[in-house]
């Protein structure tokens, strides 16, 4: 799953090639380092260094204790950057009693003191680096940085051939640190191929790409008179969809208004895996729904769509723009004429 681009989160694996972080979309993109002939560059060794020179750390079976529970919760409120919702226990064992993968924590010490941990999954082939934290006193220290050289260290002495270090985000440097641990590869989604991180593309930040298409799908509407409007749809990563609904199943989609209908619209959506746009027909409780209202509190209105999409009716797939402007007319005096009639 690893290999495939997959991440945990509890017990669950997932793949989410677009990450909402502070309301603003990113292209997600999934990194491993090969330890084949792996190296270290000079800073991360002279940090390696001072800090084995300052501080003790062990790599023992997991287990959340008090005092990793008071540490996750100090780090909680005045390290990490934006909201981190949840209990340690939510993000590293979920709901399921099982367990289901084998896990480590590497602690590390000054002066007795826990400063730094960070947990990790074993599996016959790789190491996986799940999530760090430390003492915001410690902060100088680098020590979401060390544990990582600890774990990539730990992973060569397993022989293990790949360290799975998490994800980038195309509008962030927020993870960037990552890259300290050496050359990354990250996962090419359409071909489900590892390559060097250096050769990455346009096409491949996922997000960038698919707006730069329903873009210029505007632009050309807009030569036939067809106004549209652009939105995310941060919905898509919440699970609080009816499971017997066809819902949207993109994470940005153009919105042209039909007239006379209030919360039935003209939905297009460009994939920007298998290059293609199509044309649906779809529902919307609307603006004023309770839905819409609460994850307010999460994403700005702004560009983003907060309620739920239902499908009434999908089109084929298209690959060329130029038929999409007769389509699209051809529905609207469809739905006029439906209209009057009613």
């Amino acid at each position: 799953m690893l290999a495939l681009g997959y991440f945990r989160s509890g017990k669950n694996m997932f793949h989410c090639p677009v990450t909402f972080l502070d309301g603003q979309a990113n292209t997600t993109i999934r990194t491993r380092l090969n330890l084949k002939d792996h190296k270290f560059g000079k800073s991360v060794r002279k940090l390696l260094r001072q800090n084995q020179l300052k501080f003790v750390h062990k790599f023992e079976p997991f287990n959340l204790d008090e005092e990793l529970l008071d540490l996750y919760n100090i780090y909680k409120e005045e390290c990490f950057k934006g909201d981190l919702s949840g209990e340690l226990e939510d993000w590293l064992t979920g709901s399921e009693n099982k367990e289901i993968y084998e896990s480590e924590i590497c602690k590390i010490f000054h002066e007795d003191k826990l400063v730094a941990a960070s947990f990790i999954d074993i599996g016959n082939n790789s190491i996986a680096s799940i999530m760090g934290i430390y003492a915001p006193e410690y902060k100088k220290y680098s020590l979401g940085v060390y544990s990582m050289l600890l774990e990539v260290e730990y992973a060569k002495q397993k022989g293990k051939a790949f360290y799975y270090a998490g994800y980038l985000l195309s509008q962030s440097k927020r993870f960037e640190y990552k890259k300290k641990v050496g050359p990354l590869e990250f996962i090419k989604i359409n071909e489900k191929n590892w390559i060097p991180l250096e050769e990455i593309e346009d096409k491949d930040y996922l997000v960038e790409h698919t707006l730069d298409n329903l873009e210029e799908l505007q632009d050309y509407l807009s030569s036939f008179l067809i106004d549209s409007s652009i939105y995310a749809y941060p919905l898509f990563t919440w699970n609080t969809y009816p499971l017997d609904s066809d819902l949207l199943e993109q994470y940005f989609f153009l919105k042209i208004d039909i007239p006379s209908y209030e919360t039935m619209f003209i939905l297009i959506v460009y994939d920007g895996i298998e290059d293609y746009y199509q044309i649906c027909l779809a529902n919307s409780l609307g603006e004023n729904s309770p839905t819409w209202q609460e994850f307010l509190n999460y994403y700005s209105e702004d560009g983003n769509w907060l309620d739920t999409i239902l499908i009434r009716q999908k089109g084929k797939k298209i690959k060329n723009i130029n038929s999409l402007p007769l389509m699209i007319l051809n529905i609207l005096e469809k739905l006029k004429t439906a209209s009057a009639t009613e």
